[in-house]
């Protein structure tokens, strides 16, 4: 799901120059859900689930500062 959607989503972003359409909200909440996946498998010394996720976390991350910018 990072890998495909959300670097779509970002490409969209950046070529449109807006984050019209999409809710801060949902992805706060968003960051908030793979940082703690990504949180729980680097705790519980699992790195196929903490590696997934923390793609994941990167891609939110730059959505989210795409809202700041944009």
């Amino acid at each position: 799901m990072a890998g495909f959607g959300y670097s779509d989503q970002l490409r969209l972003i950046l070529q449109n120059k807006t984050t019209a359409g999409l809710s801060l909200a949902m992805v706060v909440l968003s960051f908030a859900v793979w940082t703690s996946y990504a949180l729980y498998g680097f705790l519980k010394k699992d790195y196929k689930i903490f590696w997934s996720n923390f793609i994941g976390v990167i891609f939110i991350a730059f959505i989210l500062l795409a809202f700041l910018i944009y």
